[in-house]
Protein backbone atom coordinates (compact mmCIF):
# COMPACT_ATOMS: atom_id res chain seq x y z
CA UNK A 1 0.00 0.00 0.00
CA UNK A 2 1.72 3.16 -1.38
CA UNK A 3 1.92 6.21 1.26
CA UNK A 4 -1.48 8.66 0.73
CA UNK A 5 -0.69 12.54 -0.07
CA UNK A 6 -2.57 13.11 3.28
CA UNK A 7 0.45 10.88 5.14
CA UNK A 8 3.27 12.55 3.10
CA UNK A 9 1.80 16.24 4.10
CA UNK A 10 1.93 14.76 7.75
CA UNK A 11 5.01 13.65 7.28
CA UNK A 12 6.45 16.37 5.97
CA UNK A 13 4.98 19.00 9.05
CA UNK A 14 5.92 16.18 11.31
CA UNK A 15 9.82 16.56 9.88
CA UNK A 16 10.22 20.11 10.51
CA UNK A 17 8.32 20.64 13.45
CA UNK A 18 10.49 17.50 15.32
CA UNK A 19 13.82 19.16 13.42
CA UNK A 20 13.09 22.24 14.72
CA UNK A 21 12.59 21.11 18.18
CA UNK A 22 15.60 19.23 18.69
CA UNK A 23 18.34 21.47 18.02
CA UNK A 24 21.31 19.56 15.74
CA UNK A 25 23.77 21.19 19.00
CA UNK A 26 22.34 19.12 21.42
CA UNK A 27 22.30 15.75 18.83
CA UNK A 28 25.73 16.39 18.21
CA UNK A 29 26.70 16.93 21.74
CA UNK A 30 25.38 13.35 22.73
CA UNK A 31 27.79 11.37 22.10
CA UNK A 32 30.45 13.58 24.35
CA UNK A 33 28.41 12.94 27.29
CA UNK A 34 29.63 10.54 29.94
CA UNK A 35 28.88 6.80 29.28
CA UNK A 36 26.15 6.87 32.25
CA UNK A 37 24.23 9.73 30.42
CA UNK A 38 24.66 8.16 27.63
CA UNK A 39 23.26 4.67 29.69
CA UNK A 40 20.36 6.92 31.05
CA UNK A 41 19.05 7.89 27.29
CA UNK A 42 19.15 5.09 26.22
CA UNK A 43 17.22 3.46 28.86
CA UNK A 44 14.99 5.97 29.17
CA UNK A 45 13.89 5.27 25.21
CA UNK A 46 13.83 1.64 25.10
CA UNK A 47 11.68 1.56 28.52
CA UNK A 48 8.97 4.00 26.23
CA UNK A 49 9.41 1.42 23.72
CA UNK A 50 9.04 -1.65 25.35
CA UNK A 51 6.10 -0.32 27.00
CA UNK A 52 4.51 0.54 24.40
CA UNK A 53 4.80 -2.67 22.42
CA UNK A 54 3.74 -4.99 24.98
CA UNK A 55 0.25 -2.54 25.47
CA UNK A 56 -0.70 -1.61 21.85
CA UNK A 57 1.30 -4.25 19.34
CA UNK A 58 -0.95 -7.05 18.79
CA UNK A 59 2.05 -9.65 18.56
CA UNK A 60 3.78 -9.03 21.67
CA UNK A 61 0.49 -7.74 23.68
CA UNK A 62 0.07 -11.75 23.44
CA UNK A 63 3.10 -12.85 24.01
CA UNK A 64 2.61 -12.81 27.81
CA UNK A 65 6.16 -11.07 28.15
CA UNK A 66 6.39 -9.44 31.74
CA UNK A 67 8.81 -6.24 32.21
CA UNK A 68 9.63 -5.04 35.69
CA UNK A 69 9.55 -0.82 34.58
CA UNK A 70 9.80 -0.16 37.95
CA UNK A 71 13.21 -1.54 38.65
CA UNK A 72 14.24 -1.23 34.72
CA UNK A 73 17.05 -1.95 33.09
CA UNK A 74 18.60 -2.91 29.34
CA UNK A 75 18.81 -6.55 30.15
CA UNK A 76 14.36 -6.90 30.07
CA UNK A 77 14.86 -6.51 26.16
CA UNK A 78 16.54 -10.03 26.49
CA UNK A 79 12.49 -11.34 27.68
CA UNK A 80 11.55 -10.24 23.69
CA UNK A 81 11.77 -12.86 21.38
CA UNK A 82 14.26 -12.52 18.13
CA UNK A 83 12.35 -11.72 14.75
CA UNK A 84 12.99 -11.49 11.43
CA UNK A 85 11.76 -10.16 8.07
CA UNK A 86 9.95 -13.19 7.01
CA UNK A 87 8.28 -13.51 10.09
CA UNK A 88 6.99 -9.53 10.02
CA UNK A 89 6.34 -10.07 5.89
CA UNK A 90 3.17 -12.91 6.93
CA UNK A 91 1.57 -10.79 9.12
CA UNK A 92 1.97 -7.15 9.03
CA UNK A 93 -0.61 -5.94 11.29
CA UNK A 94 -0.44 -8.12 14.18
CA UNK A 95 3.14 -5.78 14.54
CA UNK A 96 1.65 -2.48 13.85
CA UNK A 97 0.29 -0.56 17.00
CA UNK A 98 -3.13 0.21 17.55
CA UNK A 99 -2.78 3.53 18.77
CA UNK A 100 0.43 5.30 16.87
CA UNK A 101 0.35 5.80 13.69
CA UNK A 102 2.61 6.20 10.62
CA UNK A 103 3.32 6.49 6.98
CA UNK A 104 3.71 3.11 5.29
CA UNK A 105 7.27 1.88 3.65
CA UNK A 106 8.67 -0.34 1.33
CA UNK A 107 12.00 -1.59 0.34
CA UNK A 108 11.92 -4.66 -2.49
CA UNK A 109 14.37 -6.83 -0.29
CA UNK A 110 17.39 -8.76 -1.52
CA UNK A 111 15.98 -11.66 -2.56
CA UNK A 112 13.67 -9.15 -4.77
CA UNK A 113 10.24 -9.89 -2.89
CA UNK A 114 8.59 -6.55 -1.29
CA UNK A 115 8.81 -5.86 2.33
CA UNK A 116 6.31 -2.97 3.74
CA UNK A 117 6.65 -1.50 6.99
CA UNK A 118 5.84 1.53 8.82
CA UNK A 119 7.50 4.59 10.31
CA UNK A 120 7.16 7.27 12.65
CA UNK A 121 6.04 10.64 10.77
CA UNK A 122 9.01 12.18 12.75
CA UNK A 123 11.35 9.54 11.39
CA UNK A 124 12.66 11.81 7.83
CA UNK A 125 14.08 14.54 10.88
CA UNK A 126 15.42 11.75 13.03
CA UNK A 127 17.53 10.29 10.32
CA UNK A 128 18.51 13.91 8.95
CA UNK A 129 19.64 14.98 12.52
CA UNK A 130 21.44 11.79 12.95
CA UNK A 131 23.30 11.97 9.57
CA UNK A 132 24.20 15.32 10.65
CA UNK A 133 25.93 14.32 13.14
CA UNK A 134 27.70 11.71 11.23
CA UNK A 135 28.77 13.45 8.76
CA UNK A 136 30.80 15.41 11.47
CA UNK A 137 33.11 12.89 12.13
CA UNK A 138 36.08 13.45 10.52
CA UNK A 139 39.22 14.32 12.13
CA UNK A 140 39.99 17.52 9.65
CA UNK A 141 36.51 18.66 8.64
CA UNK A 142 33.73 19.26 10.28
CA UNK A 143 30.66 19.13 8.98
CA UNK A 144 28.21 21.95 10.14
CA UNK A 145 24.08 21.52 9.02
CA UNK A 146 23.77 22.77 5.23
CA UNK A 147 27.46 23.09 4.35
CA UNK A 148 27.45 21.70 0.54
CA UNK A 149 27.58 18.05 -0.30
CA UNK A 150 28.74 16.17 -3.05
CA UNK A 151 26.23 13.01 -3.32
CA UNK A 152 27.48 10.17 -5.35
CA UNK A 153 24.12 8.57 -4.99
CA UNK A 154 20.35 8.08 -4.67
CA UNK A 155 20.02 10.27 -8.54
CA UNK A 156 19.08 8.23 -11.41
CA UNK A 157 17.86 10.82 -14.46
CA UNK A 158 16.00 9.40 -17.17
CA UNK A 159 16.91 9.88 -20.52
CA UNK A 160 16.78 13.41 -21.45
CA UNK A 161 17.47 14.77 -17.52
CA UNK A 162 20.62 16.19 -16.61
CA UNK A 163 23.15 14.13 -15.01
CA UNK A 164 23.44 16.65 -12.11
CA UNK A 165 20.91 18.01 -9.50
CA UNK A 166 20.95 20.33 -6.78
CA UNK A 167 19.10 19.82 -3.78
CA UNK A 168 18.20 24.00 -2.44
CA UNK A 169 16.48 22.06 1.00
CA UNK A 170 19.92 20.46 1.80
CA UNK A 171 22.43 22.07 -0.39
CA UNK A 172 23.21 18.57 -1.64
CA UNK A 173 25.08 18.14 -5.00
CA UNK A 174 23.89 15.33 -6.88
CA UNK A 175 26.13 12.97 -9.63
CA UNK A 176 24.41 10.08 -11.45
CA UNK A 177 26.24 7.33 -10.86
CA UNK A 178 25.87 6.16 -13.95
CA UNK A 179 27.49 8.73 -15.82
CA UNK A 180 31.22 8.01 -14.31
CA UNK A 181 32.55 8.17 -17.50
CA UNK A 182 35.09 10.16 -19.53
CA UNK A 183 32.71 11.43 -21.36
CA UNK A 184 30.80 13.52 -18.84
CA UNK A 185 34.63 13.91 -16.52
CA UNK A 186 34.81 17.84 -16.80
CA UNK A 187 31.60 18.47 -15.86
CA UNK A 188 31.79 16.31 -12.77
CA UNK A 189 35.07 18.44 -11.95
CA UNK A 190 33.28 21.56 -12.77
CA UNK A 191 30.39 20.75 -10.75
CA UNK A 192 32.18 19.61 -7.76
CA UNK A 193 34.91 22.67 -7.66
CA UNK A 194 31.60 25.03 -7.93
CA UNK A 195 30.07 22.97 -5.35
CA UNK A 196 32.79 24.36 -2.78
CA UNK A 197 31.80 20.84 -0.98
CA UNK A 198 34.14 19.69 1.04
CA UNK A 199 32.63 16.46 1.50
CA UNK A 200 32.38 13.26 -0.73
CA UNK A 201 29.27 10.98 0.02
CA UNK A 202 28.26 8.05 -2.18
CA UNK A 203 28.00 4.55 -3.10
CA UNK A 204 31.52 2.80 -2.27
CA UNK A 205 31.48 1.38 -6.01
CA UNK A 206 30.48 4.34 -7.47
CA UNK A 207 33.37 7.02 -5.24
CA UNK A 208 36.06 3.39 -6.19
CA UNK A 209 35.14 3.86 -9.87
CA UNK A 210 35.17 7.83 -10.00
CA UNK A 211 38.42 7.70 -8.11
CA UNK A 212 40.10 5.17 -10.61
CA UNK A 213 38.78 7.79 -13.38
CA UNK A 214 40.49 10.34 -11.72
CA UNK A 215 43.83 8.49 -11.36
CA UNK A 216 43.54 7.74 -14.83
CA UNK A 217 43.79 11.52 -16.03
CA UNK A 218 45.92 12.06 -12.86
CA UNK A 219 43.29 14.70 -11.76
CA UNK A 220 43.46 15.51 -7.80
CA UNK A 221 40.63 17.53 -6.19
CA UNK A 222 42.12 18.88 -3.10
CA UNK A 223 38.84 20.26 -1.89
CA UNK A 224 37.77 17.07 -0.41
CA UNK A 225 38.38 16.63 3.21
CA UNK A 226 35.70 14.26 4.18
CA UNK A 227 34.56 10.81 2.26
CA UNK A 228 31.80 8.87 3.65
CA UNK A 229 30.49 5.58 2.12
CA UNK A 230 27.24 3.81 3.00
CA UNK A 231 24.65 1.28 1.11
CA UNK A 232 27.23 -1.11 -0.44
CA UNK A 233 29.48 -3.35 1.03
CA UNK A 234 32.99 -1.08 1.36
CA UNK A 235 35.64 -3.81 -0.06
CA UNK A 236 38.97 -2.94 1.11
CA UNK A 237 40.57 -2.93 -2.48
CA UNK A 238 37.40 0.01 -2.97
CA UNK A 239 38.96 1.25 1.00
CA UNK A 240 42.73 0.83 -0.08
CA UNK A 241 42.59 2.65 -3.59
CA UNK A 242 40.30 5.77 -2.89
CA UNK A 243 42.25 6.59 0.83
CA UNK A 244 45.78 6.48 -1.04
CA UNK A 245 44.50 8.71 -4.24
CA UNK A 246 42.37 11.25 -2.05
CA UNK A 247 44.54 11.39 0.53
CA UNK A 248 41.56 11.17 3.51
CA UNK A 249 40.01 8.44 5.24
CA UNK A 250 37.43 6.79 4.16
CA UNK A 251 34.02 6.95 6.95
CA UNK A 252 31.73 3.77 6.26
CA UNK A 253 28.37 4.18 7.67
CA UNK A 254 26.13 1.52 8.01
CA UNK A 255 22.10 1.21 8.55
CA UNK A 256 18.88 -0.47 7.20
CA UNK A 257 16.09 0.92 5.44
CA UNK A 258 14.02 -0.39 8.15
CA UNK A 259 15.77 2.73 10.54
CA UNK A 260 16.49 -0.07 13.25
CA UNK A 261 20.04 1.33 13.79
CA UNK A 262 22.92 3.69 12.70
CA UNK A 263 26.33 2.48 12.68
CA UNK A 264 29.07 5.31 11.92
CA UNK A 265 33.24 5.32 11.59
CA UNK A 266 34.87 7.85 13.08
CA UNK A 267 38.49 9.29 11.56
CA UNK A 268 40.29 6.78 14.25
CA UNK A 269 38.51 3.93 12.23
CA UNK A 270 36.07 2.66 14.71
CA UNK A 271 32.52 2.19 14.17
CA UNK A 272 30.57 3.76 16.54
CA UNK A 273 26.89 2.83 16.72
CA UNK A 274 24.59 5.84 17.69
CA UNK A 275 22.99 4.60 21.05
CA UNK A 276 20.50 7.07 21.28
CA UNK A 277 19.25 5.74 17.94
CA UNK A 278 19.05 1.79 18.23
CA UNK A 279 20.81 -0.86 20.57
CA UNK A 280 22.81 -3.48 18.69
CA UNK A 281 23.45 -7.29 19.78
CA UNK A 282 25.71 -9.78 17.75
CA UNK A 283 24.15 -13.12 17.29
CA UNK A 284 26.68 -16.46 17.50
CA UNK A 285 26.32 -16.50 13.70
CA UNK A 286 27.66 -13.14 13.69
CA UNK A 287 24.39 -11.50 12.68
CA UNK A 288 23.22 -7.81 13.65
CA UNK A 289 19.85 -7.74 15.79
CA UNK A 290 18.91 -4.63 15.81
CA UNK A 291 16.52 -3.15 18.16
CA UNK A 292 15.03 0.67 17.20
CA UNK A 293 14.96 3.08 20.10
CA UNK A 294 12.47 5.44 17.74
CA UNK A 295 9.69 3.25 15.65
CA UNK A 296 7.01 3.31 18.22
CA UNK A 297 4.81 2.47 15.21
CA UNK A 298 5.88 -0.31 14.12
CA UNK A 299 8.84 -1.02 16.72
CA UNK A 300 11.66 -3.41 15.51
CA UNK A 301 12.39 -5.12 18.45
CA UNK A 302 15.38 -7.83 18.71
CA UNK A 303 15.18 -7.57 14.42
CA UNK A 304 17.82 -9.91 13.27
CA UNK A 305 19.23 -7.83 9.86
CA UNK A 306 20.74 -11.37 8.44
CA UNK A 307 24.09 -8.37 8.52
CA UNK A 308 27.10 -10.15 9.10
CA UNK A 309 29.71 -8.32 11.87
CA UNK A 310 33.14 -8.28 12.03
CA UNK A 311 34.14 -9.06 15.34
CA UNK A 312 36.50 -6.81 17.38
CA UNK A 313 39.65 -8.25 18.26
CA UNK A 314 38.80 -7.17 22.05
CA UNK A 315 37.14 -4.40 23.53
CA UNK A 316 37.49 -1.25 23.18
CA UNK A 317 36.80 1.25 26.27
CA UNK A 318 37.59 4.42 24.72
CA UNK A 319 37.54 5.98 21.63
CA UNK A 320 40.72 8.51 20.90
CA UNK A 321 38.12 10.36 18.63
CA UNK A 322 36.92 11.20 22.21
CA UNK A 323 33.20 9.96 21.69
CA UNK A 324 31.32 7.45 23.84
CA UNK A 325 29.23 6.17 21.85
CA UNK A 326 29.21 2.08 22.01
CA UNK A 327 31.84 0.22 19.52
CA UNK A 328 29.99 -2.93 18.78
CA UNK A 329 31.90 -4.60 15.87
CA UNK A 330 35.32 -3.70 13.85
CA UNK A 331 33.10 -3.89 10.46
CA UNK A 332 30.71 -5.12 8.10
CA UNK A 333 31.96 -8.32 6.49
CA UNK A 334 28.72 -8.43 4.22
CA UNK A 335 25.31 -7.46 4.29
CA UNK A 336 22.16 -9.84 4.04
CA UNK A 337 22.73 -9.88 -0.06
CA UNK A 338 26.31 -10.61 -0.18
CA UNK A 339 25.97 -14.15 0.71
CA UNK A 340 27.40 -17.03 -1.81
CA UNK A 341 26.27 -20.44 -0.98
CA UNK A 342 28.78 -23.46 -1.19
CA UNK A 343 28.21 -26.96 -2.33
CA UNK A 344 27.03 -28.05 1.04
CA UNK A 345 25.32 -25.15 1.96
CA UNK A 346 27.41 -22.73 3.95
CA UNK A 347 27.05 -19.27 3.56
CA UNK A 348 29.96 -17.25 2.60
CA UNK A 349 30.40 -13.43 2.76
CA UNK A 350 31.36 -11.90 -0.88
CA UNK A 351 33.77 -9.85 1.47
CA UNK A 352 35.84 -12.99 1.70
CA UNK A 353 36.68 -12.92 -2.11
CA UNK A 354 37.49 -9.24 -2.11
CA UNK A 355 40.59 -9.60 -0.09
CA UNK A 356 41.93 -12.36 -2.74
CA UNK A 357 40.37 -10.43 -5.95
CA UNK A 358 43.37 -7.77 -4.92
CA UNK A 359 46.11 -9.88 -5.69
CA UNK A 360 45.65 -9.13 -9.46
CA UNK A 361 45.89 -6.10 -10.47
CA UNK A 362 44.66 -6.10 -13.68
CA UNK A 363 41.50 -7.13 -12.40
CA UNK A 364 39.46 -3.37 -11.55
CA UNK A 365 35.75 -4.64 -10.13
CA UNK A 366 34.18 -7.93 -10.51
CA UNK A 367 30.20 -9.21 -9.88
CA UNK A 368 29.54 -12.20 -8.69
CA UNK A 369 25.58 -13.77 -9.49
CA UNK A 370 24.74 -17.06 -7.91
CA UNK A 371 21.46 -18.73 -9.84
CA UNK A 372 19.10 -21.02 -8.11
CA UNK A 373 21.06 -24.19 -9.04
CA UNK A 374 24.34 -22.80 -7.23
CA UNK A 375 26.54 -21.97 -10.37
CA UNK A 376 28.14 -18.87 -10.51
CA UNK A 377 27.93 -15.72 -13.07
CA UNK A 378 31.71 -13.79 -12.98
CA UNK A 379 31.35 -10.60 -14.27
CA UNK A 380 35.02 -9.18 -14.85
CA UNK A 381 36.29 -5.66 -15.77
CA UNK A 382 39.48 -6.35 -16.60
CA UNK A 383 42.52 -4.61 -18.58
CA UNK A 384 42.72 -5.97 -22.13
CA UNK A 385 45.18 -8.24 -23.45
CA UNK A 386 45.11 -10.86 -20.38
CA UNK A 387 45.55 -14.57 -20.57
CA UNK A 388 43.38 -17.14 -20.55
CA UNK A 389 45.29 -18.78 -17.29
CA UNK A 390 44.92 -15.60 -15.50
CA UNK A 391 41.03 -15.67 -15.83
CA UNK A 392 41.47 -19.33 -14.78
CA UNK A 393 43.65 -18.43 -11.75
CA UNK A 394 40.55 -15.53 -10.62
CA UNK A 395 37.98 -18.88 -11.50
CA UNK A 396 40.23 -21.20 -9.31
CA UNK A 397 39.59 -18.46 -6.14
CA UNK A 398 35.90 -19.07 -6.21
CA UNK A 399 35.87 -22.88 -6.34
CA UNK A 400 38.39 -23.33 -3.87
CA UNK A 401 36.25 -21.33 -1.55
CA UNK A 402 32.80 -22.19 -2.32
CA UNK A 403 33.62 -26.35 -4.61
CA UNK A 404 33.30 -27.31 -7.89
CA UNK A 405 30.77 -24.89 -9.09
CA UNK A 406 29.92 -24.19 -12.57
CA UNK A 407 30.94 -20.87 -13.31
CA UNK A 408 30.70 -18.59 -16.53
CA UNK A 409 33.10 -15.96 -16.49
CA UNK A 410 31.52 -12.63 -18.51
CA UNK A 411 34.64 -10.32 -19.87
CA UNK A 412 32.92 -7.05 -19.55
CA UNK A 413 33.49 -3.00 -19.88
CA UNK A 414 31.25 -2.23 -16.53
CA UNK A 415 29.04 -3.66 -14.12
CA UNK A 416 26.12 -2.14 -14.43
CA UNK A 417 23.99 -0.65 -11.77
CA UNK A 418 20.73 -1.50 -10.41
CA UNK A 419 18.66 1.12 -12.80
CA UNK A 420 16.07 1.32 -9.53
CA UNK A 421 18.57 2.17 -6.42
CA UNK A 422 22.03 3.17 -8.44
CA UNK A 423 23.48 0.70 -6.80
CA UNK A 424 26.37 -2.05 -7.93
CA UNK A 425 25.78 -5.23 -6.11
CA UNK A 426 29.41 -7.30 -5.41
CA UNK A 427 27.10 -9.87 -5.18
CA UNK A 428 23.66 -11.04 -6.64
CA UNK A 429 22.03 -14.21 -4.76
CA UNK A 430 19.00 -15.55 -7.41
CA UNK A 431 18.60 -18.57 -4.63
CA UNK A 432 16.68 -19.06 -1.40
CA UNK A 433 19.28 -18.52 1.53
Amino acid sequence: MAASVFDKVIRKIAHWRYFNNIKQNYVNSIPFLTKNEIDEIQKTKLKYILYNAINTVPFYKKSGIKIDFDNFTIAELNKFPIVNKELIRNDPKSFLSTKNKGIVSQTSGSTGIPFEYYLPFKSTAIELLTANRAWGMGEVYEYKYKDPIIMMRSYSPKIGEPITLYDSTHNYFYISAFHINDKFLNQYIDYIINSKAKILRGYPSSIYIFTLLLKKHNIILNQIQSIITSSETLLPMYREEIEKYWGVKVLDWYGQNENTVTVQQCWAGNYHNNDDYGIIEINEQNSIIATSLNNDVMPFIRYNTNDKAILLDSEIDKCICGRNFSIPFKGIEGRSEDILIKMDGTWIPTANFSTAMKAYKELNQFQVIQNENRSLQLNLVINPGISNDYIDDIKHEFTQRLGELSIEVNITEQIYRDPKTGKVKVSIQKGKL
